[in-house]
C-alpha cells in the first residue's frame, strides 16, 4: 500500500503504517499548522500593510470604525488613568463619555500609538492582528478535528468569503471577540487534561467582556457546547470544564466591580449605570415595539447573512445536503465520531446564537459574526471532501508555492487597499 513498509521477520510480514505526504508536508495531526517560513513570511506582509496604513492615512468609512479608531487616537493623547473613560468627542454628533461599551477594544491601539504609531491607523493595524489570530486559530482547531491539510487549507479558504471581503480592515469588536471565544475554547479544551490550564477561559472570557460586555454571552455558548460535546472526543473529567466555567463567572463579576470602581474615581459616576441605560434598558425581548419588525423578521434577516456571509461554504454545505439527500443517515453514521461530534456543536452553536438574538428588539448582522465563521468552518471542510479536487489543488499550490496561505493574505489585503471591499453588501 502506499505509504506502507513491508517488515519482514521469520515467519510473516508485518505492515508498518507510515503517514502519507504531500509534498513537503505530511496530513497528521501532530505537524506544526505553521512552518517557520510562513510565520516570517506573514509576519513580513503583515508590517508592511502597517506601514502601508500609516503611509497613506487610511480610514475606513465604516462608521463604527471610524468612531473607534477617532477614540483611539484622542485617547492616546490623554493620561493613562483615564483611559477607561473614553467620550464621543463630537463623533455621531454626540458628546459626553461613552458607555455604549467597555473601553477594551480601545486598548490595544492605544498602547500602540504610545509607541509613536498614528493612533487612528493603530486601531486599523490591531484590527487585522485579531482577524489574523482568528482565522489561524479557526485553522488549528480544524486541524485538530480533521488534519493538518484541511487546516493549511482553511487558512485560505477563510480569506475567501464575503464576511472577510466586508471586514478585511476593521477597527471594531467582531475580531477581537472572536478571538476571545476562540481562546476560551482552546482553554475548555485543554483544562478537560489537566488544570494546570484553567486561567486561560476565565482570562479570555473577562477580556471578552471588557470589550463587548453583554455579548460574553456568545463565547458563553460556545464553551457550554463544546463542553457537553467534547467534539475531540478528550479524555478527562467534566468536572474541570465545569469548574472553570464556574471560576471564569466569578472572575466575570470581580473584574466588572473592579471595573466600575475604577471607572468611578475617574469620572464620578458608574460605568455599568450609564451602560443599562444606553444598552439594556430600551432593549426588548419577544414582543417588538409598535413599528418595529418582529421576530420573523429578525429570523429572516440572519437567515439571509448566515447564507451570504460565510459563501460559498455556507452554500457547498447546502449543496452537499442536496446531493446526499436520500442517504443522509448512512453517509452520518459513515463520518467517524470526532466528525460528527464537531458538527454537532456547530450546528448547536449557529442555532442557539439565533435563537438567542431573535427575539431581541435591536439586531445587527455583526451580532452572528462568530456564527458565520463557525458555519464557514464546518462548510469549507465538507467542500473539501465533497469536492476532492479543491482540496488537492490547494494541496498542490500550497506545496510549490512557498508560505501559500500568507501570500494569499497578502494579496487579499492588497486588493483592499486598492480596490475597497467591492463586494456587495445586503442592506435592509
Amino acid at each position: 500500500m502506499p505509504g506502507d513498509a513491508a517488515v519482514r521477520g521469520a515467519d510473516d510480514i508485518v505492515v508498518v503504517r507510515r503517514p502519507v505526504t504531500h509534498g513537503p508536508r505530511t496530513t497528521g495531526v501532530n505537524a506544526s499548522l505553521l512552518s517557520r517560513r510562513d510565520v516570517i513570511v506573514w509576519a513580513i506582509a503583515f508590517v508592511l500593510v502597517a506601514t502601508w496604513l500609516v503611509a497613506i492615512r487610511f480610514a475606513s468609512d465604516d462608521p463604527d470604525s471610524a468612531l473607534y479608531a477617532d477614540q483611539s487616537a484622542r485617547l492616546a493623547a490623554e493620561p493613562v488613568a483615564h483611559w477607561i473613560a473614553p467620550e464621543w468627542w463630537g463623533n455621531w454628533d454626540s458628546d459626553g463619555l461613552f458607555r455604549e461599551h467597555p473601553v477594551g477594544v480601545l486598548i490595544a491601539p492605544v498602547l500602540l500609538a504610545t509607541l509613536g504609531v498614528p493612533g487612528v491607523q493603530a486601531a486599523y493595524i490591531v484590527g487585522i492582528a485579531a482577524g489574523l489570530i482568528a482565522v489561524v486559530l479557526i485553522a488549528w482547531l480544524i486541524a485538530r478535528v480533521m488534519s493538518r491539510d484541511d487546516g493549511r487549507a482553511a487558512l485560505v479558504l477563510l480569506q475567501l468569503m464575503p464576511m472577510a471581503f466586508i471586514f478585511r480592515i476593521r477597527a471594531n469588536h467582531e475580531y477581537p471577540m472572536l478571538v476571545c471565544l476562540l481562546v476560551a475554547l482552546i482553554g475548555i479544551e485543554a483544562v478537560r487534561r489537566s488544570w494546570r490550564w484553567a486561567w486561560v477561559t476565565p482570562l479570555a472570557l473577562c477580556a471578552a467582556v471588557l470589550v463587548k460586555a453583554a455579548f460574553v454571552a456568545v463565547p458563553l455558548l460556545a464553551i457550554g457546547w463544546w463542553m457537553l460535546i467534547n467534539p475531540l472526543g478528550t479524555k478527562g473529567s467534566i468536572a474541570r470544564p465545569i469548574a472553570t466555567i464556574a471560576l471564569s463567572l466569578a472572575a466575570i463579576v470581580v473584574m466588572s466591580m473592579g471595573y466600575d470602581a475604577l471607572y468611578l474615581r475617574v469620572t464620578g459616576e458608574s460605568f455599568w449605570g450609564g451602560y443599562w441605560a444606553r444598552q439594556l434598558a430600551p432593549l426588548s425581548i419577544g414582543a417588538a415595539p409598535a413599528n418595529q419588525p418582529g421576530m420573523l423578521h429578525h429570523l429572516g434577516f440572519y437567515a439571509v447573512r448566515m447564507a451570504w456571509h460565510p459563501a460559498p461554504w455556507s452554500l457547498a454545505l447546502a449543496a452537499t445536503l442536496w446531493i446526499t439527500r436520500g442517504r443522509w443517515r448512512a453517509t452520518w453514521q459513515g463520518l467517524p465520531s470526532v466528525h460528527r461530534r464537531a458538527l454537532i456543536f456547530v450546528g448547536l452553536f449557529v442555532i442557539s446564537t439565533v435563537l438567542m438574538l431573535v427575539p431581541m428588539s435591536r439586531f445587527a448582522e455583526r451580532y452572528i459574526f462568530s456564527a458565520n465563521y463557525a458555519l464557514a468552518a464546518a462548510g469549507l471542510v465538507i467542500a473539501i471532501r465533497q469536492w476532492p479536487r479543491l482540496g488537492e489543488t490547494l494541496r498542490h499550490l500550497d506545496a510549490r508555492i512557498p508560505a501559500f496561505p500568507a501570500l494569499c493574505w497578502a494579496v487579499l489585503m492588497a486588493l483592499r487597499l486598492v480596490l475597497g471591499p467591492f463586494l456587495p453588501r445586503i442592506s435592509g
